[in-house]
This record gives structure tokens, sequence and C-alpha cells, in this order.
């Protein structure tokens, strides 16, 4: 174990991190040492301005967060709210776990390309026609026993942008609904306001006010 943590902290060394190594745990605390770390092997799925330097425990869980979402839920690894707790809150041997699986993606990763399993991570679309595909998809032929199936082959970096651009306008979605929702309990009251004073009119016209309540207190009484 000893041998593999000194394997460790030599690949660590081997990488250019801004902040200047005192203590592993307290070090990565807020994930951005992490990032840039990542952001060599994976310098597409990075944005360092993600990630600032953080000292409240609330602050560095969100940066872990965030990292998880963005970076390594991508590599398969997915990191529960009590392991990032503990990452934020630099408990012993958390950090080391989580930086010996992206050890092993990293020299997995650069494994396949010196052998030659260069190839680009792609993703499948059916449905699709020929006139339909646009730039970056392309139409291919796979054998499936003594059929040919038609595919269309997307660049994984297109299909990322694919799902986040679901993500974004299914948020937006969700948004509207909420504000939907608002405005028909805003109707709603407007229209029991409406009633009630319609009701207080009339009453007015024939002379049957209740003057042991007040307008305004009929009406939030139907409210709440």
């Amino acid at each position: 174990m000893d041998q593999n943590l000194d394997e460790l902290y030599r690949w660590i060394d081997d990488h250019q991190i801004t902040r200047q190594k005192r203590h592993l745990s307290r070090d990565f605390s807020d994930a951005v040492p992490l990032a840039e770390i990542l952001k060599k092997h994976y310098p597409k799925m990075v944005d360092l301005h993600n990630y600032s330097p953080r000292n409240a425990i609330a602050q560095k869980v969100l940066n872990w967060d965030i990292i998880n979402k963005k970076v390594l839920n991508k590599l398969k690894i997915n990191l529960s709210h009590s392991e990032q707790e503990q990452l934020a809150k630099a408990v012993p041997g958390a950090i080391e776990r989580l930086l010996f699986k992206i050890k092993t993606k990293v020299e997995k990763k650069n494994s396949d390309q010196q052998n030659g399993d260069n190839t680009e991570r792609v993703y499948y679309l059916d449905g699709i026609s020929n006139q339909e595909h646009g730039d970056g998809v392309v139409p291919i032929k796979i054998k499936s026993g003594t059929k040919t199936l038609q595919q269309k082959m997307v660049p994984a970096e297109i299909f990322d942008k694919m799902e986040r651009d679901i993500r974004e306008k299914e948020e937006l979605n969700t948004m509207l609904k909420d504000k939907m929702v608002h405005l028909e309990k805003m109707l709603s009251i407007k229209d029991e306001r409406i009633k009630d004073l319609t009701q207080q009119l009339q009453a007015l016209i024939s002379g049957n006010v209740d003057t042991t309540t007040s307008p305004r207190t009929r009406f939030f009484n139907k409210i709440f």
C-alpha cells in the first residue's frame, strides 16, 4: 500500500499545480488542484474558471458537485454527496481513493493511445434519414448477422453538446411550468378578490352589509 501511495505521489508531482503541495487532503479539499490535473488529460471536459479556491465547507462541496457532474461522471466515476463532503472536509484517505481511480483511468487512456487504439469515442443515433443528418453525423452501415443496419455515427463531442442542450431545455421547461403554476395561483386569487368585491357591492346596494367583518378580513379568510 505504501508503495502504491509513493507511486501516486510521484504521479501527482508530474503535474503542474498552482497551489504549493503541503498536505494532500487539505490541498485538494476544494477540488481546484484536481481540476488542474484533469485539465491536462481531458482538456475539453474541464473549464478551470468553474473552480475557484474556497474556504467554507459548503463552497468546497459546491466545487466537488460541479466537477462530479461535468467531468467525473463522464469518466464513469460518480461521487456520492457523502463522498463529496468527506473530500471537502479533508477526511484522510478520501482524496487518495479518488486519485487512484483517476490515475487508473488516465493510464488506461494513455496505454490505448500508445497501442494505436485511439479511435474517437462515438455514439450511434437511430431513426435519422440521409437527408436529416447534419455536420458531424456520419452515415454508416453495420453488419448484424445476415442483415446490414443503417445507423448514424456521432462524435462524442457533438453528442455531449446535444445532451447539454436537452438538459438546458428541460430546465427552461421546468422553470416555465413553475411560472405558469404561480400565475394560475395569482389569477385564482384575483378572481376570488373580484368575486368578494362584487358580493360586497351587491350587499351595499341592498343594504345588507355585515359591519362586524371588514371586506379585507372576509377576503383573506377565504384565502387562508
